[in-house]
């Protein structure tokens, strides 16, 4: 497996034990068309570019940083307008610092822990959806093909 799959599995596995969330997917601009999915929660995971430096022994080690892009449908919990939320409509502020405690130091096999670097608000033009980004960064490493290949020789 490569680390870019191993970064998005173990973070789509965190984000899937969130009870709110109703999709937790990689982000493909699925959201963003006209013909958005009839979602209240989603959070779309999206792996941005990785800068690698060649190691020895075929390896290679990369800073890489993965966004966490959470989208939220306004009244999601009945909280616009003050009519039924006891939490004055914050509920996606709590689901944010969710995210993070869950990401925070997540670790695999071939990438060291997540730290969280980011937290903003995203513009949106679809009416009636929130969208929130936390970015994360961490270190990955994996192993490249070998160069040389060993050959056998016998001396006669």
């Amino acid at each position: 497996m490569t680390p870019r799959k191993e970064l998005f599995i173990k973070i789509k596995e965190k984000l899937m034990t969130i009870p709110q969330m109703e999709l937790v997917d990689l982000e493909r601009k699925q959201m963003q068309s006209d013909r958005f999915p009839d979602l209240f929660v989603a959070a779309l995971i999206r792996i941005n570019k990785i800068s690698y430096e060649t190691m020895t022994e075929e390896k290679q080690e990369g800073n890489v940083s993965v966004d966490v892009i959470l989208y939220c449908r306004d009244g999601w919990l009945n909280q616009h307008n003050g009519t039924e939320d006891p939490q004055h409509g914050l509920n996606e502020i709590d689901l944010l610092d969710t995210i993070a405690d869950k990401l925070q130091f997540l670790q695999g096999e071939q990438f060291k822990p997540l730290q969280q670097t980011e937290d903003e608000t995203e513009e949106q033009e679809m009416k009636g959806m929130f969208s929130y980004r936390q970015g994360f960064s961490t270190m990955i490493y994996r192993k490249l093909a070998p160069k040389y290949q060993p050959k056998k020789i016998t001396l006669q």
